[in-house]
């Protein structure tokens, strides 16, 4: 009896083994393992890494809550669009007179400021802005995208965007000298009646942040830090019948009297610089001094006698060029890292001119030439020529930089 049932009874062949098969079950087999090891992840893990998640992107927007505001939001926008474009290249003619001063690269664009103009261009030599001003000296300071002219001596300034004018105005003294922070706000230290000097900081908007009266010493150069709430100020003085210079730190949160961070006998303080590092840069004509403003400590790197004819900061890098006589037939360039010890003390044929520093390569230029070494070690590592009208160097990527002719702007290779 099969009670209706019908069941199959022709004969069926076993599965058959064979290496691969095993490997696949031995595969599954681990897989299976590994998923009951660690398939089950307990949910509170889940909750600590979206905390600390929103943690780093909360403290992202914290510290960049400045640039964040539409204003700047909606300014990086225009600037993005007016650099939309390809120009007729390098080599470019200009007209009027620019000074080595006023001949920068920044984000591989080309700022320059001559007697007459503000020109920006990007790698092709497209204008990105070009903006008249009326000084009879002026300097530029450039941090990002925006641009800080001023007369100095004068009282007349300018702060410029590559899509706009953000400010013109007149402070009511004499400009000595001005700093640009990345957030946009800017400083003066100008000439004022019953004191030495005095340091005014403004918000991006022109409104007065802070200001602070010299009483010993005369201002003479100023810097900022990334975000605008601290100021180094060089200033220089007679005292004993001869010339000592000081180094200020001022800190905007504070309306207390500062005594100098540092001073020295017979150095004249020509220049300073504030880097993202924290590092603050005070160019001597007998020495540097680099200062950690984290742990208050200084290094100072003494020339030996040497005369100093170029130099730069960039990163916290700060590139010398030292010659030990005006005739000299070659030259020094040294390059110090953001604690102020060497890394490169390197023989240049020529007299230098000119210097700048991109990235791990430090380029001089000298008799029309370009000589690039790596900043590491001192290593050449390429030459060209610039031109024998050639006045400055600014480096636009480690291996090509701009060159300021007398009337013509170039874009040069090294290698």
């Amino acid at each position: 009896m099969n009670d209706g049932k019908h069941f199959a009874t022709g004969e069926f062949d076993a599965p058959k083994h064979d290496g691969r098969s095993e490997r696949i079950a031995q595969k599954r087999a681990k897989r299976r393992r590994r998923k009951a090891r660690f398939g089950k992840i307990p949910g509170w893990v889940y909750k600590v890494i979206l905390i600390l998640a929103l943690s780093v992107v909360g403290m992202l927007l914290w510290f960049n809550r400045q640039n964040l505001a539409p204003a700047n939001i909606a300014e990086w926008v225009q600037d993005r669009v007016v650099g939309i474009g390809v120009g007729d290249g390098f080599p470019q003619k200009f007209s009027g007179s620019v000074e080595a001063k006023n001949f920068l690269s920044v984000n591989q664009e080309l700022v320059m400021v001559s007697d007459t103009d503000l020109t920006v261009y990007n790698g092709t030599a497209k204008v990105l802005a070009s903006r008249q001003h009326s000084f009879s000296e002026p300097v530029m300071k450039v941090n990002g995208s925006r641009t800080l002219i001023y007369n100095l001596g004068g009282t007349g300034y300018q702060l410029e965007s590559r899509s706009k004018t953000l400010q013109k105005k007149n402070t009511a003294e004499n400009i000595f000298a001005g700093a640009l922070a990345g957030n946009g706000r800017y400083a003066f230290v100008t000439q004022v009646e019953g004191y030495c000097g005095k340091l005014t900081a403004y918000k991006p908007d022109g409104k007065e942040l802070f200001h602070y009266w010299f009483a010993d010493y005369y201002p003479t150069a100023v810097a900022l830090n990334a975000d605008g709430t601290r100021a180094a100020v060089t200033a220089i003085s007679a005292q004993d019948g001869g010339l000592t210079s000081a180094i200020y730190l001022l800190d905007f949160s504070s309306k207390e009297p500062v005594q100098p961070f540092a001073a020295y006998t017979e150095n004249m303080m020509l220049d300073v610089y504030w880097s993202s590092d924290g590092t603050v840069t005070a160019i001597g004509d007998k020495m540097t001094a680099i200062i950690n403003t984290t742990t208050q400590t200084k290094v100072n790197y003494d020339y030996q006698g040497m005369q100093l004819t170029a130099y730069t900061v960039d990163s916290g890098n700060t590139a010398l060029s030292l010659t030990p006589y005006d005739s000299a037939s070659s030259s020094r360039l040294v390059v110090l890292d953001g604690g102020g010890k060497e890394r490169a003390n390197i023989s240049v044929p020529g007299a230098v001119r000119s210097v700048s520093i991109y990235g791990d390569t430090v380029t001089a230029l000298a008799d029309g030439k370009l000589y690039a070494y790596s900043a590491a070690d001192g290593a050449a590592v390429g030459t060209a020529d610039a031109g024998s009208d050639a006045k400055a160097v600014a480096q636009s990527t480690e291996s090509r930089a701009y060159v300021l002719g007398i009337s013509e702007l170039r874009s040069v290779e090294i290698g």
